[in-house]
């Protein structure tokens, strides 16, 4: 699954919220404020060419949940026509108390993963599409899968609305949302929201069923939007605990803090 910062389909700033314990007014309508969000959604601005600078932390531990191994990587990111290519400054690794520079390391593993993504997209440019649809090439998804604020889409969730406020008072929404049918494409969870503009301001959502051999996998985004129109992910953290061919069990949190966004279509 890839979702990298410029994610247009949730909204705005990151921000930590405390709760409140009732409404300061009547709660709004749950359609009239349903139609709110997926309207702005709808609203905002479609783009394929952004760079930033991202530092990404990835932890993997045992089973007991403390660390193994944590590894730093900075680097610069680059997106052409949705094609990701990344450039990595600095990787550092650390476990059992000591640190090393896998740089090299780092850079090599990601140029053998370009040259064999370039020759997937090539034998797939020229060969059928396996009955595979358009917007989900090489296992991509599709975010309106995740998102469940269109009308075609809620009718398989459950929402509750409940007030909080980030730290300057400000009046948010928690929307809390359930599958009512366990499915790997029907996303659960809750987002933060900013009710006079419809802005999705955080999202912590889960699988309602795990894909197979997966215990637990979780993503939380943070996002903000630029020039009132790009909506950007300012940080994502997944975390994943699951068996792969009988063989590995991986026990893994990444985290990516993005900065320095910018758009470059229409530039």
């Amino acid at each position: 699954m890839t979702i990298g910062p410029p994610l247009r389909r949730l909204g705005a700033a990151v921000l930590v919220v405390a709760a409140v314990p009732l409404w300061s007014q009547t709660p709004p309508d749950l359609g009239a404020f349903l139609d709110g969000v997926a309207a702005r959604l709808a609203a905002t601005a479609a783009y394929k060419n952004w760079t930033a600078a991202a530092v990404q932390t990835i932890t993997e531990t045992d089973r007991n949940g403390r660390p193994e191994k944590v590894t730093v990587v900075t680097k610069t990111v680059q997106v052409t026509d949705g094609r990701r290519r990344e450039e990595f400054l600095k990787a550092l690794e650390t476990e059992d108390g000591k640190t090393k520079d896998i740089t090299s390391q780092y850079t090599a593993q990601a140029r053998d993963r370009r040259e064999q993504e370039g020759r997937r997209r090539s034998e797939e440019d020229r060969g059928p599409r396996s009955g595979r649809p358009e917007g989900r090439r090489g296992g991509r998804m599709d975010l309106d899968e995740l998102l469940p604020f269109s009308p075609e889409r809620r009718p398989n969730f459950r929402f509750d609305i409940r007030e909080t406020a980030d730290p300057t008072g400000r009046r948010l929404v928690l929307l809390d949302v359930k599958a009512k049918t366990r499915d790997q494409r029907n996303w659960e969870g809750t987002y933060t929201i900013d009710p006079a503009a419809f802005d999705i301001l955080r999202a912590e959502i889960r699988p309602s069923k795990m894909p197979r051999m997966v215990k637990e996998l979780s993503v939380e985004a943070d996002v903000e939007v630029l020039d009132g129109k790009y909506f950007v992910l300012k940080r994502t953290r997944f975390k994943v605990n699951g068996g792969f061919l009988f063989i590995k069990r991986v026990r893994m949190t990444v985290e990516e803090v993005y900065s320095d966004v910018r758009i470059l279509d229409g530039t």
